[in-house]
């Protein structure tokens, strides 16, 4: 690949890992989508920028992408946590961890998840006024 692709793929990808969003600027790794060894080509449409952790996901089955931890403070009520559970659900990517008693979930999905939620319109003023501070 020759360095004017390269830096056309950062600039296309902003310099930020397509998957998790991490800013790498000029040091990150262009990927191929379909990779070369089956046909994949040089073309800014099979090429995307990944930091080396994601890129390294990609390619080895004992690395993962960066994940966001959700746990516990054992301070939820039961309907809460119960809400929680389904919420967490939901995200297909998301996985339990039974022996640190977390949840992970890819960075770059909750990045999706944020944006989906941000444009919901919500109504938090009847929410508010019950509550009794």
């Amino acid at each position: 690949m020759n360095e004017e692709l390269r830096e056309a793929v950062v600039e296309r990808d902003r310099g930020q890992c397509a998957n998790c969003r991490a800013s790498v600027g000029e040091n990150g790794d262009v990927h191929h989508i379909v990779p070369r060894g089956v046909g994949g080509a040089d073309v800014i449409t099979n090429l995307v920028l990944l930091c080396r952790q994601c890129h390294d996901a990609v390619h080895d089955d004992e690395t993962t992408a960066p994940t966001v931890q959700f746990s516990s403070t054992g301070y939820m009520s039961s309907g809460s946590f119960s809400t929680f559970l389904q919420f967490v659900r939901q995200i297909p990517s998301a996985q339990f961890d039974p022996d640190a008693k977390i949840w992970e979930v890819p960075k770059a999905d909750c990045e999706r998840l944020e944006i989906s939620v941000g444009e919901r319109e919500i109504d938090y003023t009847e929410q508010t006024s019950a509550t009794n501070w």
